[in-house]
C-alpha cells in the first residue's frame, strides 16, 4: 500500500445501491443522490449491493427494515431512503439529515 493510499480517509457518507438496477426510477434516484452530494462538495461512497454479498447483508442488518434502494448511511449507521433525502434537500437540510452539521 503506497503512502497515498494509507492516508485517504474513507467518506463518511455511504450511498447504497445497484449497478444492475433494473428499475429507471431507481437508477435516476441514485444518479440525482450522487449529483447533489457532489455539488454540495460531500465526498461519498457507492456501495454496489448488487456487486458485494457482504454489503447487501450490512445494509440489510443496519437499516432498520427499510426497503428500496438508494439508501444514505453515514458512518455506517442508516439516515434513510431516497424520499427523506429529497425532503431533506428540498428543506435545506441535508447536512442535518446526514449528520453532518459542524
Amino acid at each position: 500500500m503506497s503512502a497515498a493510499e494509507e492516508t485517504t480517509v474513507k467518506p463518511r457518507v455511504q450511498i447504497y445501491g445497484s449497478s444492475v438496477a433494473g428499475n429507471i426510477f431507481v437508477k435516476k434516484n441514485q444518479e440525482w443522490v450522487q449529483t447533489v452530494l457532489t455539488i454540495h462538495k460531500i465526498p461519498f461512497e457507492f456501495v454496489d449491493v448488487a456487486a458485494d454479498e457482504d454489503a447487501l447483508k450490512y445494509m440489510k442488518r443496519r437499516n432498520r427494515g427499510a426497503v428500496g434502494l438508494p439508501q444514505l448511511f453515514t458512518d455506517g449507521e442508516f439516515k434513510g431512503l431516497y424520499k427523506e433525502f429529497e425532503e431533506a434537500v428540498e428543506a435545506r437540510e441535508l447536512k442535518k439529515f446526514l449528520d453532518l452539521e459542524d
